[in-house]
């Protein structure tokens, strides 16, 4: 009966399962089951490569999936993605690796499921569960407004705890609205609204000294319904709740996040699967890079011009956990020890939060996309904004003949103090100052005469 009600999507051996519950599968994984019950199902998905088998439990045993459904959860451990839809014999499942359960969309049942990977290391989850029928997706969706106003999760922020409870409100979403909007699960927000202007105001005002920039387009509220949408948000909170046992707290917070219309196509479609995520070359380490709150402008800085002149910038929700302080210049790609989840410039005064690669489809939940235009990209500009357009390619010159005339190493510190100086954590007195101490007065001024020379 219960193979029967999650479609039957196997057919292959049989892997007994002792009664005692403490496998020996195989040799090479004894540390994973010597640990047994205490090993989290959480690290099971950290710890491994992909999966040469995967199995689902039933009857006592443990079974396995076809090797032509397993082809297709591969991926998935590559781009380290822990949740993916699969369909099998006509339906569909959603596997859940986080949590090690396999769950089938119509009926909302659940199974355990485990796997040895490329290295023949074995991961089985903490519990075992045959089969556990549970409310449908569709009554999970319904529930999902209550679940969210009765959610405890800590949402730090600039603001007050009054204000930072306002917005985790706003964050329930609504079915009511049918409004237009270019990405799936995404709606455009009124611009007369509370919420709108809670936003605006959070973004506009650090940017008044910067005349690149044009007024808010849009504001999109994302609204994970749906199948995948809703285990995406349900990862989310499990994790949340994991941080929060393990530090006291979870130190959740707001925090915007810079990229390309294609990097936030990617974001929304797929979550955090693609290298244009990820800032390979940043300055604090190989992760990806979110600035606080008060500092969005660092953001926009990062975000890149769309085919209709408009830049985009979205604000998530971010798990940081424990915090530890990344050196600039460092090529840290995963926390330091076991003691930190996130990487930070400044823990007193944070501008740049880094979340590592490992953690960027658990740790991070877009709410909002914010769209604006950038006078840098319109056609026909004229008076400032030429003037601006001609100093920034003479600026492109200059550190491009610098690359070419320096030693590899003092070209990398050029191109890394300049990094820092566009970020915004260098003045510019002394980013001119550290310029010339690196390239020596002469090399300086003789490319910054032959620039001029050719103008």
């Amino acid at each position: 009966m219960a193979a029967q009600r999650m479609g039957e999507p196997v057919e292959s051996v049989q892997v007994s399962f002792p009664a005692s519950r403490k496998p020996s599968i195989c040799r090479d994984c004894d540390r994973s089951h010597r640990h047994g019950i205490s090993v989290d199902n959480q690290d099971n998905f950290q710890r491994t490569g992909p999966p040469a088998r995967v199995m689902y439990y039933f009857q006592g045993s443990w079974v396995d999936i076809p090797i032509r459904v397993v082809e297709s959860l591969r991926s998935s451990f590559v781009q380290r993605r822990p949740v993916v839809v699969v369909p099998i014999h006509g339906s569909r499942y959603v596997f859940d690796f986080l949590r090690m359960v396999q769950t089938e969309f119509e009926t909302g049942n659940q199974r355990s499921i485990a796997w040895i990977d490329d290295a023949k290391c074995c991961f089985f989850p903490r519990r075992f569960v045959e089969e556990i029928e549970e409310r449908s997706l569709k009554r999970k969706r319904e529930d999902l407004n209550e679940k969210l106003e009765d959610d405890e999760a800590e949402v730090s922020s600039s603001n007050d705890k009054q204000e930072a409870e306002s917005k985790r409100r706003c964050l329930v979403p609504s079915t009511n609205d049918q409004e237009k909007s270019p990405w799936a699960n995404v709606r455009l927000l009124e611009e007369g609204s509370k919420l709108y202007f809670r936003i605006k105001n959070s973004f506009l005002p650090a940017l008044k000294s910067m005349s690149s920039f044009a007024p808010i387009t849009g504001i999109h509220r994302c609204e994970w319904r749906g199948d995948l949408g809703l285990a995406r948000f349900e990862v989310f909170q499990k994790k949340a709740e994991i941080v929060k046992a393990m530090r006291g707290a979870s130190n959740t917070v707001y925090a915007w996040l810079g990229t390309s219309k294609k990097g936030l196509d990617s974001i929304l479609a797929r979550g955090f699967s693609s290298p244009i995520n990820i800032n390979e070359s940043g300055n604090y380490g190989v992760g990806v890079y979110f600035s606080s709150m008060e500092f969005p402008h660092l953001s926009a800085t990062r975000s890149e011009l769309d085919d209709n002149g408009e830049k985009h910038v979205i604000l998530c929700r971010v798990i940081l956990g424990s915090v530890e302080k990344v050196e600039f210049g460092s090529k840290q790609s995963h926390p330091s020890s076991v003691n930190f989840d996130t990487g930070v410039d400044d823990p007193r005064n944070p501008k740049w939060y880094v979340v590592w690669p490992f953690n960027m489809n658990t740790h991070v939940l877009p709410e909002f996309i914010l769209s604006f235009k950038s006078s840098d990209g319109s056609k026909g500009s004229t008076g400032p904004s030429r003037g601006a357009a001609c100093q920034k390619r003479s600026i492109v010159e200059l550190f491009s003949k610098i690359r070419n005339a320096l030693p590899p190493v003092k070209a990398q510190e050029v191109q890394n103090l300049y990094s820092v100086f566009r970020a915004g954590h260098l003045a510019k007195d002394l980013f001119a100052k550290k310029l010339r101490s690196i390239t020596g007065d002469d090399v300086l001024l003789s490319m910054i005469r032959e620039i001029r020379s050719s103008e």
